[in-house]
């Protein structure tokens, strides 16, 4: 594909977007005033250091946590702080399909090269103040023996948080949920605070314990629990 076609392609792609987020596409909800409210709650937590960086740690959600953490970047960012959204779900990756992208290139292939100096392959998205960093594909051998864990635990990863946090206010990472694989742990033992992804009548409180002694090992800063599908919205618990 040319890069005139591949342009347009993502146009066309990107047109899409707004409709899965759910503050673009139904604004005055109660889940959108949950984003909101869990936006202010990132912010002001009165915390330090201040929050910068925060990871959507999914203990069971069946999937939602794609979601989470694209509508809590798109509030940081309509709220006016410059956010980037980072998709560290190597393994299957879904937030450009949130934003109509591509995923062509990402995190992922940005860490395999392993050159701390290369350009950080960010989209703009149709929401302004918010890039994404997709995940990007590097199926057939790319990882070069090594597991997305080992990436994500290395220093290239730490590289790169400290090169976006010189160019945004806030990162918003989402990753595998805990109960698969290492691959948040390694995350969240490196971010500013961890926000804890719990569905109602879907998380098993076994797995939700189990997620949060997880973190509290790895001296993880849990900021709180999220709990969606509560009386169709969500809360924040801490």
């Amino acid at each position: 594909m040319s890069q005139t076609q591949d342009r347009a392609a993502n146009q066309g792609q990107r047109s899409m977007a707004p409709s899965r987020l759910t503050l673009l596409s139904n604004p005055e909800s109660p889940s959108a005033e949950a984003y909101r409210s869990l936006r202010a709650s990132v912010k002001f937590a009165g915390v330090e250091p201040a929050i910068r960086s925060v990871l959507i740690a999914d203990a069971g959600s069946a999937g939602q946590h794609s979601a989470v953490a694209s509508n809590l970047a798109a509030a940081l960012a309509l709220g006016g702080d410059s956010v980037v959204l980072i998709d560290a779900n190597l393994r299957s990756p879904g937030l450009h399909q949130q934003f109509g992208l591509a995923n062509e290139s990402g995190l992922g292939n940005w860490l395999a090269l392993g050159d701390a100096g290369a350009a950080i392959p960010l989209r703009q998205t149709s929401i302004e103040h918010l890039q994404l960093l997709t995940a990007g594909n590097i199926a057939g051998g790319g990882y070069s023996g090594a597991a997305p864990v080992d990436y994500l635990g290395g220093n290239g990863f730490l590289g790169l948080s400290a090169r976006l946090k010189e160019q945004a206010d806030f990162l918003v990472f989402d990753a595998a949920p805990l109960s698969q694989v290492g691959d948040a742990l390694a995350i969240a033992a490196r971010v500013d605070a961890v926000l804890l992804l719990i569905r109602s009548g879907r998380t098993k409180r076994a797995a939700a314990q189990r997620a949060k002694e997880s973190l509290d090992r790895i001296g993880a800063r849990v900021l709180g629990a999220v709990l969606t599908d509560a009386g169709g919205r969500f809360s924040i618990r801490s």
